[in-house]
């Protein structure tokens, strides 16, 4: 009886052993997988590597997207006011141990860091002659159908590249990125006038994906003949050449594997229930930081990137994030802090994102592979960029 008692206590005790994991990791895998978030940066830390002479900012900085933004994975790439360009890079590919290394090269999603370049081509266009700021979007669209909305027809080119021409996810859901649901834009233009505004253009700002759209739109008509905007992209600014690439979706081959454990609804299969190419000109461009921060330096003319040249406006404030728009970006400087800066997010699922253009001159790109699981990543790691940014310029100021 006791011998039976012994083996009985054993396989009770051998079934909890083994099947209370299986439970926990089959029905909430996501919670041990948080759980086990410590050994992912233990094995991660030790590869951290920045380029020689790299400001010690970058390398502060880049663990704290490690350890605290929770990006398994990550690349900050910063270029000087006299053009020096500095970058750090860590984690792995895919599995650690037994993947590749990231690299300086390897391929990040840059979500809504797209516009930026959307914004710039915009502004090339208004420069030559081809469309001014005031043009009117149902005139530019040609939309022939009455709005239903009488204040969609005082929606200007300068409206969208602001972000106040009237959308406003928050209220209105986002139309190009509804589960499993085609967009219209960038397809057809007769939608647009069956749109309710949340509020009349240029009266406040509020971000929204369908704005780059339109103006995706707007740029793929601005000539004779319908022009394909990936190719408009792509002739205006080499982007094979600097081993950038508009993706359709699927993970490309010298892509980062990115984290899920924090992202809620959405895992690594989210990309099967949106249209990409619809999102092309606000959310579908992908490269390393480096690649990016180089082309954003190239742009600048006369020590300015005219996408940080909008003239301020009423409705602006800088001492909010996302409170003052210009031409994509938004400016921020705080009460406290002398630097100013415009920036643009980026947050695909797994993929959040900065590009920074700093009052000093200096381009400075992050790119992480995974998010946190409270509040917002991509602020986060502003509020340490900045501070860090700030102080740097502060100190080499100083005598």
């Amino acid at each position: 009886m006791r011998r039976f008692t012994r083996l009985l206590t054993a396989i009770v005790a051998g079934a909890l052993l083994l099947g209370i994991p299986t439970y926990f990791w089959i029905g909430e895998r996501s919670m041990v997988l948080r759980a086990l978030y410590p050994v992912s940066v233990a094995l991660a830390a030790p590869t951290l590597h920045c380029s020689p002479n790299a400001p010690e900012w970058m390398s502060s900085a880049s663990k704290y997207s490690l350890w605290d933004n929770a990006s398994p994975a990550g690349q900050l790439a910063y270029i000087s006011t006299d053009g020096v360009i500095h970058e750090c890079h860590y984690g792995w590919t895919g599995t650690p141990l037994t993947s590749p290394l990231v690299s300086s090269h390897t391929r990040f999603r840059y979500a809504s860091m797209t516009k930026l370049l959307t914004a710039h081509l915009v502004l090339r266009e208004v420069q030559v002659g081809r469309l001014a700021l005031d043009d009117l979007i149902l005139h530019r669209l040609s939309v022939a159908a009455e709005p239903q909305d009488e204040r969609l027809s005082q929606i200007t080119v300068e409206h969208l590249l602001r972000h106040s021409a009237g959308f406003d996810r928050l209220k209105t859901t986002d139309s190009m990125v509804v589960r499993n649901r085609k967009p219209w834009c960038p397809y057809v233009t007769d939608p647009l006038s069956t749109l309710r505004l949340d509020f009349t253009p240029g009266s406040r700002y509020a971000y929204s994906n369908l704005n780059y759209c339109l103006l995706g739109m707007v740029l793929e008509r601005g000539a004779s003949e319908l022009r394909d905007f990936r190719a408009l992209m792509e002739q205006e600014y080499d982007l094979a050449a600097r081993g950038i690439r508009f993706i359709d979706g699927p993970y490309l081959e010298d892509e980062v594997i990115y984290d899920f454990r924090h992202s809620g609804f959405y895992g690594e299969d989210y990309w099967r229930y949106f249209d990409f190419k619809a999102l092309s000109s606000a959310a579908g461009l992908s490269g390393s930081a480096m690649a990016l921060a180089e082309l954003l330096s190239s742009l600048r003319t006369d020590g300015q990137f005219p996408v940080t040249q909008a003239p301020a406006e009423e409705i602006c404030r800088e001492d909010l994030f996302r409170g003052c728009y210009g031409y994509g970006v938004f400016s921020y400087q705080s009460a406290a802090e002398q630097l100013r800066i415009h920036v643009q997010p980026g947050l695909l699922y797994g993929a959040p994102s900065l590009a920074i253009l700093d009052g000093q001159g200096g381009v400075t790109v992050w790119v992480g592979s995974g998010t946190r699981a409270f509040g917002s990543s991509t602020d986060a790691m502003l509020e340490q960029l900045y501070a860090a940014l700030d102080a740097y310029y502060s100190g080499a100021a100083s005598p």
